[in-house]
């Protein structure tokens, strides 16, 4: 990979971009037996490693950052156990809202855990949980997340799961990609009303600066939640080097 990593960088010198074509190509030039199927699967590869960031359908920018892994929490792999034990067929995610906060430069002392499943899904994921001594939120609005959530230890917001948002997979464990992390916190002010503003900002640049983000699958779900075209001018707002290739 390291002689490829080199060689690919190469393909970025004439511009910040390159096109599906362009790598294709590339890989062709290198192995005269390659097809589109194993075209596809190396080009999978290199987002995955980190190596390279899709922008849009079939444009490709160069990435040298690591890729986002999430911290280990105890208590998020009890309540993906406990929900997957029951209903191993339905979508979920699970994730801490502490994990923005490596991205913030004031740090919060209080968090919360977020669990969205499959809309008709979630008023039973609430009884479970709240059966099961867990203190759950159904869809809190912004009063009830500063008076009685932020008060609470390990309190469980439960709110529906958009359809086609980016999870990273791990057998049991469904978690967030970091892209729809960034797209939710943005959007969900009542959850994150305590991380907006120039905070928010702080969020985006520091992610963007440490770790390789699918700017496609980033606005892709901002899309699908409807705010692609804010977070689009955000985005531009927020980095003059992503102002360059949006």
């Amino acid at each position: 990979m390291t002689q490829q990593t080199t060689e690919i960088e190469k393909l970025f010198e004439g511009g910040a971009t390159i096109s599906k074509e362009e790598l294709a190509d590339y890989l062709k030039s290198k192995d005269i037996h390659a097809n589109d199927e194993s075209i596809r699967k190396r080009i999978s590869r290199y987002k995955k490693a980190g190596l390279i960031i899709s922008i849009k359908k079939g444009v490709y920018a160069l990435s040298k950052k690591p890729v986002y892994v999430h911290p280990s929490d105890k208590l998020i792999k009890k309540l993906s156990g406990l929900f997957f034990s029951r209903y191993p067929d339905i979508d979920y995610c699970v994730w801490s809202s502490a994990w923005l906060y490596d991205f913030t430069v004031h740090q919060p002392v209080q968090f919360f855990y977020v669990f969205e499943t499959e809309p008709d899904m979630v008023e039973i994921l609430f009884n479970l949980l709240k059966d099961n001594g867990y203190h759950v939120f159904l869809n809190p609005d912004e009063r009830t997340m500063q008076l009685y959530v932020m008060g609470m230890n390990n309190p469980v917001v439960i709110k529906p799961l958009v359809s086609r948002a980016p999870l990273v997979r791990d057998k049991a464990l469904r978690l967030p990609s970091i892209e729809k992390m960034l797209v939710d916190a943005y959007i969900d002010k009542a959850l994150f009303y305590f991380i907006q503003g120039n905070e928010m900002q702080n969020i985006f640049k520091l992610s963007f600066s440490k770790y390789s983000i699918n700017i496609s699958t980033l606005l892709n779900y901002a899309t699908r939640r409807g705010y692609g075209n804010e977070i689009k001018d955000f985005l531009k707002n927020s980095s003059s080097n992503l102002n360059k290739i949006l």
